[in-house]
């Protein structure tokens, strides 16, 4: 059985606190090891308060693990997370191109090198859907971003963490990154199932 299918059943074993944090630890594992700078994941589990234990823990994972996180959405039962590492995306977010690109979508600020109000605008872009940029917090290149956007999703040339539209060689180097981050993450916090 694959790696991060027996992680999912080692998950139903887990209290509400450490699901949480094993869940990030394993599927945020590209942004703690610095290889992205943002990930988007839903804490939801059944019936469970995930509202509750979130509280409780995101200060402890926070400081831990050296993560930030957006609250997009919450309810009792699901908190969908921005998770990032402020130094990682201030680079991704702060290239002229980029800051371009967000312009015209209505980030207009001025202050360089601050990450919050582009944070808040896309929580707030959230409200309406979700908004496709969502991908430039995600460390996904400007040029598959654009090309998701131009063409609805359609015509990719690879879909892995994202679809493809620029480079698919960078691309594929990258999704095997991610995916061993992930897959290593949770195969030692199914044998430490740490303290």
């Amino acid at each position: 059985m694959p790696t991060l299918q027996r992680f999912m059943m080692f998950l139903r074993t887990q209290d509400a606190a450490k699901f949480i944090e094993s869940m990030i630890v394993c599927f945020a594992a590209p942004v703690i090891g610095g290889l992205k700078c943002g990930a988007l994941l839903n804490l939801s589990r059944g019936d469970s308060d995930m509202m509750t234990a979130w509280i409780s823990v995101r200060e402890e994972i926070g400081r831990r693990y050296g993560l930030e996180f957006a609250e997009i959405s919450c309810s009792k039962t699901s908190v969908l997370l921005l998770i990032y590492r402020s130094c990682l995306l201030r680079d991704q977010l702060h290239n002229d191109e980029t800051r371009e690109f967000l312009a015209e979508l209505g980030y207009e600020f001025e202050e360089r090198g601050a990450v919050a109000p582009y944070i808040r605008r896309l929580v707030s872009r959230f409200e309406a859907g979700l908004p496709h940029e969502v991908g430039i917090f995600l460390g996904y290149p400007l040029e598959d971003v654009k090309g998701f956007m131009e063409n609805g999703g359609r015509n990719s040339k690879l879909s892995g963490y994202w679809k493809v539209y620029g480079d698919e060689a960078a691309a594929q180097r990258k999704f095997k990154e991610y995916r061993r981050a992930e897959t290593e993450s949770a195969e030692i916090l199914m044998s430490c199932q740490f303290e």
